[in-house]
């Protein structure tokens, strides 16, 4: 299957083969089933991801109708070739990697150990992959956590920060102006949080950003199916004694060095742009991992409801990271490609896989939500 026609069958069908009745699918992307990475593919296929793949007694049995039973209905078309398909286990669902939220007395059994460059202590200057969260989400009796994934500028001299709606919008709920401190209310020692009992004298030492626009999700129902792009939402940077001179640098040092171009295929069929990528979290700190699935279609399940998202990108960690690519409280996160451009926003992940927002549709959404034209990622 070539890359366009793979990428018309998710994206006209994705939804319908993820919402049928005894669908056991939470993604379908663009793959391929040729050895080596996705870069170097010129034949490509829609893959499926499930939490374990079943025989097909197992599915028989359980009543779950198989992958190519449920493109076949989808597609209305003729059984395609095997090469066409495949299946790969998530092991879980994919769920947003939320801003980690737990109630305070329990908050010494979450939020995982330091990385090895702390990301969840408070950074005198400003910096991307840091650990940030929205206190008004339960404050002080809920404790959560989030990343701050990069920052972008517009022509009138405002500075911005950017995560996901889920991380500093309260997934929808919040209002215009809310404050975003810095670290996440959850990376607060006990004797911090004692001493900034209030969520006044919180603010007073870590507010960092107000919250400006928020791109809505849009939750399904038994009526209506619609898609989201983006799980994102944007922060001005606010007068705080926070430095902002290195608001294009890694917490770990390096920085974004610009914007990537969209992945498409070039007149040999094959995959142009880098498909190794890294992140850098305030969970699980500075990972790397590659590409593996495009234009993905996926099911995702937040507190309020299903939301559907389409158009994603798939990452699976690198051989050689010892761990995952991503976990809980590593949302907003930037995901950079080998040559530190920004390739997307880290919003959602199975145990296996992460999914990521394309960075070009980010930055459309912020600006048409935010009515902020000339939005611009700071780059080093």
């Amino acid at each position: 299957m070539d890359f366009q026609t793979a990428c018309d069958r998710v994206a006209q069908h994705g939804v319908a083969m993820l919402a049928a009745s005894g669908s056991n699918l939470h993604l379908v992307a663009v793959g391929t089933k040729q050895p080596g990475p996705l870069a170097r593919a010129t034949r490509f296929c829609v893959t499926a991801y499930v939490s374990r793949k079943l025989s097909t007694q197992e599915l028989e049995s359980q009543g779950i109708p198989s992958f190519r039973a449920l493109y076949a209905d989808a597609v209305e078309g003729p059984q395609p070739p095997d090469d066409d398909l495949d299946v790969v286990e998530s092991e879980t669902p994919f769920d947003p990697l939320c801003a980690l939220r737990v109630p305070r007395n329990q908050r010494g059994g979450f939020g995982g150990p330091p990385p090895a460059v702390d990301t969840q202590r408070w950074f005198p200057s400003l910096r991307c992959g840091i650990g940030i969260a929205n206190p008004l989400d339960g404050f002080p009796e809920s404790l959560s956590a989030g990343t701050a994934g990069f920052y972008v500028h517009d022509g009138q001299g405002g500075t911005y920060l950017v995560s996901n709606n889920h991380v500093i919008g309260r997934s929808n709920q919040a209002a215009r102006g809310e404050p975003v401190v810095q670290p996440g209310t959850l990376d607060l020692t006990s004797l911090e949080l004692d001493m900034l009992e209030s969520i006044d004298a919180l603010l007073d030492q870590t507010a960092v950003a107000e919250l400006s626009a928020v791109v809505p999700i849009a939750f399904s129902s038994s009526a209506r199916m619609p898609t989201n792009r983006v799980d994102a939402a944007l922060a001005k940077l606010t007068p705080s004694g926070r430095l902002h001179g290195e608001l294009a640098r890694l917490a770990y040092g390096g920085s974004i060095l610009g914007v990537a171009e969209p992945y498409r295929v070039d007149a040999r069929g094959a995959l142009a742009g880098s498909t190794a990528v890294y992140k850098l979290g305030r969970t699980t700190g500075y990972t790397e991992g590659n590409v593996v699935g495009l234009a993905g279609t996926a099911s995702i399940q937040y507190a309020a409801g299903t939301a559907y998202f389409a158009g994603q990108l798939v990452v699976q960690a690198s051989g050689e990271n010892g761990g995952p690519f991503s976990d809980r409280g590593d949302s907003g996160s930037a995901v950079l490609n080998d040559r530190h451009q920004l390739v997307g926003l880290l919003f959602a992940g199975s145990r296996r896989q992460t999914l990521v927002n394309p960075i070009h549709d980010v930055l459309a959404q912020l600006r048409r939500a935010s009515e902020i034209a000339d939005l611009d990622v700071i780059t080093g």
